[in-house]
C-alpha cells in the first residue's frame, strides 16, 4: 500500500486531483453567474457538473498512466524521506490550502442553499403557488401581448388578442389552458419563460407583442416550451389594419399553435376558426377598451366602461359580444356606484343580455348575467335556470360558476355553493372572489378554521368584499387584532374611518348599547367634518326584515353580532325568519329539498335549527 501512494505521489496523481477540485469547482461558479447574466438555460450549471464529475477519472487515468511529472523530477527513494515518501514542497501546501478553501465555501453553500430552498418551500405551500404537481405536457398558457405602439396606448389591444386566442384554444380536447386571469397577472412581469409558467403550472408559453401605427398593424407572436425554454414557433404578421385582417391573424396563430402542439405532443388539431362578431373595426376596438374595463372595473372608471361599450353597439348593432359584455358591466354598476338618479342598471343590463342572446344564443355571458338579475328579484328558480344554461354553454367560464354558487350561498345550500365556488377556481385559480365566498360557505357550513384560512388568503391577495362578515368570527376566536384591521377596512371603504372603533366595540362589546355607539359615531363625525350635515344613523342592530340578498351574512352568519348580543338576538331572529319568508325561500327548499340546517314543518311552515 506503501508502494502505491508513493507511487501516485511521484506520478502528481494526487496534486492532478487536487488542482481538479479547485478548477471544477470555479468553473462551477463562474457558470452560475452566466447563467443569470448571459440568459443560459436553468440546466447549464447542472450539465457543467455532469461533465466535471464524468471527466474526474478519466483526468486521474491520463495522470497515472502518462506519468505527469514535470521533467527532471528525480526518482522516489529512501533518499525522500519516509516510506518513500519526498518532503512536500510551497506548492503541496498551497494546494492544499486552496483544496481546504474550497470545501468549506462549498459545504457553507451547500448548507444555505437547502436552508433557503426550505424556507421558500415553506412560504410557497402557504400560499398555494408551489408545492404543484409537474405540468401536463399538454398544458398552455397565454400572457398578454406587449405593447409596443408608439404612444404605448394600445394595452387593451394586445390583451384583446391574447383573449382571443386563449378563448380558441381553451375549445381543444386534451389541452389544459391556463385561465385569463391567472396568465395576465404576468404582464410585464421581469420573470422569465420558465419561472411563469411554473408559477402557472404549464408546459408551454404564448407570448407577443402588439405595435399599431396610423393603419398599420404588426403583431408578433412565439410559442415556447418552458422545459428547456425552447421555441417551438415564432412568427410576425404585418397586415393593413382593419378587422378582416385582425382575426385572420388570430386565427393563423391559434392555427400554427394547435399544429406545433399536434406535432409534438399529438394533440387533437380541430380546425380553428376565431369568430369576428363585427366587421366594424371601431366597435371592435371600442369592445376591447370596455372589455379592459370590466376586468379592472372599480368605482372610478365603471362609467366609462358602460360609455364604451355603448358606443361599440350603436357603431355595429349586430355585434353580440358587446351586447353581452355590455350587460355584465351594467349588471354590476350598482354595487359600485349605489342607486344613480335617472338610470335603472338591472333593466338596462337585462335588456343587453336578452339583445346578446337574440342575437347569438351560444354566448354564455349573456345567461350568467340574468341569473344575477332573477337572484337579486327573487326568482330563485329562473335563476337557477338561467346559471345551469351559462355553465352547459361555457364549462370552462369561471364567471358562469361564480354566478351560480352566488346563487346557492344565498338561498342556503352551502355544499353545492361550495362546490360551484371550487369549480371556478379549478378553471382560474387566481379568481379572488371565488376563493373568498368558498370561504364564505365553509364558515356558514360549520368549517371555521378552513373559512379562516381562505379569507386571509384572499386577504394576502387583496380581495376586500364583505371584509367586515368575519370581523365576530374573529373576536369569538380571540384574534382581536385582524378584527380590529378588518373593522379599519371597512370603515375607510365607506369613506369613514372615525366609525372603525365603533364597528369594533359593537361586534366585542356585548354590554355597549345601540344608543352609546350611535352617539359615540355622531360625536366623531362632528369632530371630523365640524358639522353634522350629511350624516345617517350606521345601522348597528337593524330589526326590519329587509331581504338584502348579497347580504347572506344577515340569513347565515353563525357568528353574526346581532345574533349573539343579548339585546338584539330575539328581534333579529325574527326579522331574519321574515325575510327568508319575503324572499320566497320556503318555497324554493320545498322544490328542491331543504339545505341541511333548516327543515320542513308540516305542509306551509319552516324551522333553521343550528343557524338560530
Amino acid at each position: 500500500m506503501t508502494d502505491i501512494l508513493a507511487e501516485l505521489r511521484r506520478r502528481n496523481v494526487f496534486r492532478v486531483a487536487a488542482a481538479y477540485l479547485v478548477v471544477g469547482w470555479l468553473v462551477l461558479q463562474v457558470v452560475g453567474v452566466l447563467e443569470g447574466a448571459a440568459g443560459l438555460p436553468d440546466w447549464a450549471d447542472g450539465l457543467a457538473l455532469v461533465m466535471l464529475v464524468t471527466g474526474f477519472p478519466i483526468v486521474l487515468f491520463v495522470a497515472w498512466a502518462f506519468e505527469l511529472t514535470p521533467e527532471g523530477m528525480r526518482k522516489t527513494g529512501p533518499a525522500d524521506g519516509p516510506a518513500g515518501f519526498r518532503p512536500l514542497g510551497p506548492s503541496d501546501y498551497v494546494l492544499i490550502a486552496a483544496v481546504l478553501v474550497v470545501l468549506i465555501v462549498g459545504g457553507l453553500q451547500f448548507t444555505q442553499g437547502r436552508g433557503t430552498s426550505e424556507v421558500v418551500a415553506d412560504t410557497t405551500l402557504s400560499v398555494g403557488d408551489t408545492g404543484h404537481a409537474r405540468p401536463a405536457a399538454a398544458s398552455i398558457a397565454v400572457l398578454p401581448f406587449a405593447d409596443l405602439s408608439p404612444d404605448g396606448d394600445q394595452a387593451y389591444f394586445g390583451d384583446g388578442i391574447a383573449e382571443e386566442i386563449l378563448n380558441v384554444l381553451t375549445r381543444v380536447d386534451g389541452l389544459d389552458v391556463a385561465s385569463r386571469t391567472s396568465a395576465f397577472q404576468f404582464r410585464g412581469d421581469a420573470l422569465g419563460i420558465p419561472a411563469i409558467a411554473d408559477r402557472l403550472n404549464v408546459r408551454h408559453v404564448v407570448e407577443g407583442s402588439v405595435r399599431k401605427a396610423g393603419d398599420t398593424l404588426r403583431i408578433t407572436a412565439q410559442l415556447i416550451d418552458a422545459e428547456g425554454d425552447r421555441h417551438l414557433w415564432s412568427d410576425t404578421f404585418d397586415r393593413p389594419l382593419t378587422t378582416e385582417n385582425i382575426f385572420a391573424i388570430q386565427d393563423e396563430i391559434a392555427t400554427e399553435i394547435v399544429r406545433a402542439l399536434s406535432d409534438t405532443l399529438g394533440v387533437d388539431a380541430p380546425d380553428v376558426v376565431v369568430e369576428a362578431g363585427t366587421e366594424n373595426l371601431d366597435a371592435y376596438e371600442l369592445f376591447l377598451r370596455g372589455q379592459a374595463i370590466f376586468h379592472t372595473r372599480s368605482f372610478d372608471n365603471i362609467f366609462e366602461g358602460i360609455r364604451l361599450l355603448e358606443a361599440s353597439v350603436a357603431a355595429d348593432p349586430e355585434f353580440a359580444r358587446a351586447w353581452a359584455m355590455l350587460a355584465a358591466i351594467t349588471s354590476v354598476a350598482e354595487s359600485w356606484l349605489g342607486p344613480v338618479d335617472g338610470r335603472d342598471f338591472t333593466a338596462e343590463a337585462e335588456a343587453a343580455a336578452n339583445r346578446a342572446t337574440e342575437l347569438n344564443p351560444h354566448l354564455s355571458l349573456p345567461y350568467a348575467v340574468r341569473s344575477l338579475i332573477r337572484r337579486d328579484r327573487l326568482e330563485w328558480a329562473d335563476g337557477l335556470g338561467q346559471a345551469d344554461q351559462a355553465i352547459a354553454l361555457d364549462p370552462t367560464s369561471a364567471n358562469a360558476w361564480y354566478f351560480r354558487g352566488t346563487l346557492w350561498l344565498s338561498s342556503g345550500y352551502f355544499d353545492t355553493a361550495a362546490d360551484d365556488f371550487e369549480a371556478c377556481l379549478v378553471r382560474d385559480p387566481a379568481y379572488e372572489i371565488c376563493r373568498r365566498h368558498l370561504s364564505f360557505a365553509e364558515l356558514y357550513r360549520g368549517n371555521t378554521d378552513r373559512a379562516l384560512e381562505l379569507f386571509e388568503q384572499t386577504t394576502l391577495a387583496g380581495q376586500g368584499s364583505n371584509s367586515g362578515l368575519m370581523i365576530p368570527v374573529y373576536i369569538a376566536r380571540g384574534n382581536h387584532a385582524a378584527a380590529i384591521y378588518n373593522a379599519a377596512y371597512l370603515a375607510q371603504l365607506n369613506e369613514r374611518p372615525w366609525i372603525a372603533q365603533n364597528i369594533y366595540r359593537f361586534a366585542s362589546d356585548p354590554e355597549a348599547t345601540n344608543e352609546e355607539l350611535l352617539q359615540a359615531v355622531r360625536m366623531l363625525y362632528l369632530a371630523n367634518t365640524g358639522s353634522m350635515d350629511g350624516f345617517f344613523d350606521p345601522d348597528f342592530d337593524s330589526s326590519d326584515p329587509v331581504p338584502i340578498i348579497n347580504n347572506h351574512a344577515f340569513m347565515w352568519n353563525p357568528f353574526e353580532v346581532r345574533r349573539t348580543r343579548a339585546g338584539s338576538r330575539d328581534n333579529f331572529l325574527a326579522a331574519r325568519r321574515a325575510a327568508m319568508i319575503e324572499m320566497g325561500l320556503p318555497q324554493f327548499w320545498r322544490q328542491n329539498g331543504f339545505p341541511p340546517q333548516c327543515e320542513p314543518v308540516g305542509d306551509d311552515d319552516f324551522a333553521c335549527g343550528w343557524i338560530d
